[in-house]
């Protein structure tokens, strides 16, 4: 499903993932994953919206995401974002952002130091 991605150097792409394969996950984010929710990103998207981070992010040191720690309540996040949204009856599963395209463009328009990857 394609959603976004938005690395640790505000590199911005549009990315095709299954959601239903771990694996593919963890590629996209390079480590474990771990599922990020928060209320700074129901309130920008207007929708639920989670994001995958790599669950060892600071154990390995990587840098830090400058839109996943805002989207965070500036709580530090490092590395590697991938965008998606709950799916399923109660929202268990997931599968990529909606409209990835106009996301994007509104993503880039608001924090004008992404660019696209």
């Amino acid at each position: 499903m394609k959603t976004i991605k938005i690395t640790a150097h505000n590199k911005i792409s549009i990315i095709d993932v299954d959601f239903g394969d771990y694996k593919a996950m963890q590629k996209a984010v390079g480590g474990y994953v771990e599922t990020v929710a928060t209320e700074q990103m129901y309130d920008f998207f207007k929708r639920p919206v989670i994001m995958l981070v790599d669950e060892e992010g600071r154990m390995k040191e990587l840098e830090l995401n400058v839109i996943g720690t805002v989207f965070n309540g500036m709580v530090p996040i490092v590395g590697d974002i991938v965008l998606a949204q709950p799916a399923g009856e109660y929202g268990e599963d997931m599968e990529g952002i909606g409209e990835p395209e106009e996301t994007l463009e509104m993503l880039v328009e608001w924090f004008g130091f992404l660019e696209t990857a």
